[in-house]
């Protein structure tokens, strides 16, 4: 089970500031691909809430692809959801396949640099045409309850305001383009 907590920001500059006071290490920025691969019509994710999602993913001290399951959100006020991920040799290749089969995908780029704090795991999003986000993850929690608790804490050690965002990248770029699904 993945929980995570996502809070849209005018900028980084301040929460990475935050993040080194308190002693997170910084582990490296990453350029990532994400193709939402759209199996209709053999398949509705989106009117299920599943995706299937192939990351290319590249920074100066990994290069990565994998493919990855999200299954339907646990919670609607909660960004919890299964997830299968495999690792992949040849990501670039497995969405060629994809198209090839006639299947159409939607592609999120995004920079991202992550921290890690003890049990936290930030990300901090430059989402292209979406905007700049922070994402966090919190390992070895029990329950729903005990995320939202840790995430409470955690943001007003980091300066963040506001509620968090259920909604995944792909869900918002595509409210950015009028729902349209070209």
């Amino acid at each position: 089970m993945e929980y995570e907590a996502k809070f849209e920001v005018k900028d980084h500059s301040d929460i990475e500031r935050a993040l080194r006071s308190l002693g997170a290490v910084y582990e490296e920025e990453v350029f990532e691909e994400d193709h939402y691969i759209d199996l209709y019509p053999c398949i509705k994710l989106r009117e299920r809430d599943e995706a299937l999602r192939v990351r290319i993913s590249e920074g100066s001290r990994s290069r990565r692809g994998e493919i990855t399951y999200k299954g339907p959100k646990i919670r609607r006020d909660l960004k919890a959801r299964d997830e299968i991920t495999v690792e992949v040799r040849d990501p670039r290749g497995l969405v060629e396949i994809f198209r090839r089969l006639g299947f159409k995908s939607h592609i999120i780029r995004k920079r991202r640099k992550i921290y890690r704090l003890g049990v936290y795991k930030i990300f901090l999003d430059d989402v292209e045409a979406v905007g700049r986000f922070v994402e966090i993850e919190v390992e070895g929690v029990s329950s729903p309850e005990e995320f939202l608790e840790r995430i409470k804490k955690f943001k007003s050690l980091i300066g963040i305001t506001g509620n968090h965002i259920v909604k995944s990248y792909l869900e918002l770029w595509l409210e950015g383009r009028g729902g349209e699904e070209t």
